[in-house]
């Protein structure tokens, strides 16, 4: 039992040893054959073998790959069997030190090679340990007493930055003062004696100012601060001392100093006002900036929503009030319904931030043509630059590819972002450009696809140009330069070309125009069998002709569905039913969730052909009453088309109602036209 105790005593006692070294090995002097006992992870980093033969070969061809070049010759020469054998004859021990490099950083490592006395001095033990600490503590050491300077004059050059400093037995509370300034001594605070924390917090009583005096006293115990030291190595607190009438800021910072025979408290408290006060000011300064941000966004926002506002309420206005003049009311309500669109896209680039910087917006990659995605962009900024008068080209013959997996609509939401800017800031008679190309990646189903916007507008200024992409930024308000926006436009833009993998970078000179380039990586696809190139005008037409067809014919079939309208608004659902109504459906309104499902219920199977159904609504929204309806028995319930018409317009908005189980979403302010192809669509 003793002999059992006494083994698993040494392996424990080996153990604990082990722990200070970076390495241990067992080496058998007869045949050089050599294992690893034990290795710290970062030893182990280096990737060495861990048993082999000829433990000296090993360590002279592998040590000298990770020692600090000055030292490798030192230790290639004194490292040698001849070296090591004759020293363990004489001494039972050989050691050297020398520097390993452990990363980027040199470390000091002992080498200690020890002869056992068991086993008849058959094997001998090699351990490397750190003395880095140690080593250039001794360096320094050494360094001072070569310059013929000491610890004690060292400390003093130390002590001139600071207000004071104290030396603190912690264990019987003696202290005494070992330097000061004469700002300091005027505070007439002890320099020495017993029970150094009570007698502090007495004169930080009186001393601090009484914003910080709570603070400190709760945080300035020597229980706290031992606790502090004994855990982080140091203790730092920054608070005001009241030199008269004058706030000034300190920082202290208490440090615990160990030897054999005792600990010392150093602490030494700092006059921090100059800086403390730069950094106010640059908070202040920063502040003010983001204040005069958020003043410039809220004026420009009032200025460009009052401005549709105003031509919505009084064109309204207008039209009531000449409402037998059949041109009038015309003109007012396209004017209206202009209004109407650039309100609805102020609130969408808000929306759109908003998302982007929540982490919100994802994108919906799937094959695309960007043929229509190229028409749809000139359809829409052409007619922006006749109304300008401006020259508008667009060059995409450098594309080989229309075929590619993206997210069409944020391609077009980018192009049509940065067009309808240059156009915006390009006076009349003035040209902008597109040019779209593409450059094919070598060796994978990948290209470059470039598109440069190119103006010969009033150009950006050299210093607003690094703030171009911020976002609610404009180089000029709203009331001075008379364009409207949020100053979201290009933010969104970059930050949805950075989410598609993607660079936007501009160039600009003031007066002469600017040139926006964005470059994107895309997967291209084979065209589809039959498709060649751009279709021909004639079939552009027949395609428009036979959507137009499609929308006329699903406008007479929906004469006679019943549809279920849950709307809790009045206005809306008053919208809803007359859009419907003017289709000839005939349509029921239910004002909750709770009263559309009961409505349904009551109804029966085949009682509606579909339910336009809103989200937030009081005693059952949307989410939960379409839960509901589909647990209704029957496969009616399970297929009855569900249509989310909703203000909740973000993505995840239209995730969660398809988990809820609807078919679609259609966003407020919807387009007629969109909502009735849509009904089209899911009662085909």
């Amino acid at each position: 039992m003793k002999d059992e105790i006494l083994k698993v005593s040494q392996s424990s006692v080996a153990q604990a040893l082990a722990a200070d070294y970076f390495c241990i090995y067992y080496v058998n002097t007869e045949d050089d054959r050599f294992i690893e006992y034990s290795a710290s992870p970062e030893y182990r980093a280096f990737g060495l073998p861990t048993t082999g033969d000829d433990f000296i070969g090993f360590g002279r061809k592998h040590f000298e790959q990770f020692i600090y070049p000055p030292d490798r010759e030192i230790f290639l020469a004194r490292f040698t069997r001849e070296n090591v054998v004759n020293t363990l004859d004489r001494n039972t021990t050989f050691t050297m030190t020398f520097r390993l490099m452990f990363g980027e950083r040199p470390t000091y490592v002992h080498l200690k090679v020890t002869r056992m006395i068991e086993d008849k001095g058959r094997h001998v033990v090699v351990g490397i340990s750190s003395v880095d600490e140690q080593m250039r503590a001794r360096e320094a050491f050494e360094k001072a007493h070569q310059d013929r300077i000491t610890y004690s004059r060292v400390a003093q050059a130390l002590a001139g930055d600071y207000f004071s400093i104290y030396v603190v037995n912690p264990d019987t509370g003696e202290f005494t003062e070992y330097s000061s300034a004469d700002e300091y001594g005027q505070l007439g605070v002890e320099k020495s004696g017993g029970d150094f924390f009570s007698l502090s917090r007495t004169n930080m009583s009186r001393l601090l100012h009484p914003d910080d005096r709570e603070r400190f006293l709760a945080v300035f115990t020597q229980d706290r601060v031992m606790q502090t030291l004994e855990r982080d190595g140091s203790f730092t607190m920054k608070y005001r001392l009241m030199f008269g009438e004058r706030p000034v800021y300190v920082s202290m910072k208490a440090s615990l100093l160990k030897d054999e025979h005792s600990r010392h408290l150093i602490i030494g408290t700092n006059n921090i006002d100059a800086q403390m006060r730069r950094e106010e000011e640059y908070r202040l300064k920063m502040a003010d900036a983001r204040n005069r941000a958020k003043n410039d966004f809220l004026a420009n926002m009032s200025h460009d929503i009052r401005t549709p506002m105003n031509a919505i309420v009084g064109y309204t206005n207008i039209a009531r009030d000449h409402i037998g003049d059949a041109g009038l009311v015309r003109d007012s309500l396209e004017k209206i319904s202009s209004s109407s669109h650039f309100l609805l896209s102020l609130i969408n680039d808000v929306l759109d931030m908003s998302k982007i910087e929540s982490g919100k917006m994802q994108l919906s990659l799937r094959p695309c043509d960007l043929l229509p995605v190229f028409r749809r962009i000139e359809d829409i900024t052409s007619m922006q630059a006749k109304n300008k008068a401006l020259q508008i080209t667009y060059n995409r013959t450098g594309i080989i590819h229309t075929r590619v997996m993206a997210d069409e609509l944020r391609i077009e939401q980018v192009l049509i972002n940065i067009i309808g800017n240059a156009i915006k800031y390009t006076p009349e008679g003035k040209n902008v450009d597109l040019f779209a190309e593409e450059e094919p990646l070598p060796g994978q189903n990948r290209s470059r696809f470039t598109f440069r916007v190119r103006d010969t507008g009033i150009g950006i200024s050299e210093e607003y140009l690094p703030h171009i992409f911020e976002s609610f930024t404009r180089e000029q308000c709203t009331t001075i330069n008379r364009v409207q926006g949020t100053g979201l436009g290009l933010a969104i833009t970059a930050r949805v070309v950075e989410l598609m993998g993607g660079t936007i970078s501009v160039k600009s000179q003031l007066g002469e125009g600017s040139e926006f380039t964005v470059q994107l990586e895309l997967e291209t696809l084979e065209a589809p069998a039959g498709a060649a190139g751009e279709p021909q005008a004639d079939e552009g037409k027949a395609g428009a002709a036979a959507g137009k067809a499609g929308a006329d014919e699903g406008k007479t079939a929906a004469a006679g569905w019943r549809i279920l309208l849950v709307e809790d608004n009045d206005i809306n659902a008053e919208i809803a039913s007359l859009i419907l109504s003017d289709s000839g459906i005939r349509t029921e309104r239910a004002r909750d969730g709770k009263e559309g499902l009961e409505m349904l219920a009551d109804a029966g199977e085949g009682g509606y052909d579909a339910v336009l159904m809103d989200i937030q609504m009081p005693v059952m929204n949307g989410y939960e009453a379409t839960r509901a309806i589909r647990a209704l028995p029957g496969e009616y319930f399970r297929k009855l088309p569900i249509i989310a018409m909703s203000a909740n317009a973000y993505d995840e908005d239209v995730r969660n109602c398809l988990e809820a189980g609807m078919d679609a979403h259609i966003a407020k302010p919807f387009n007629p036209a969109d909502l009735m192809a849509l009904l089209a669509e899911k009662l085909r």
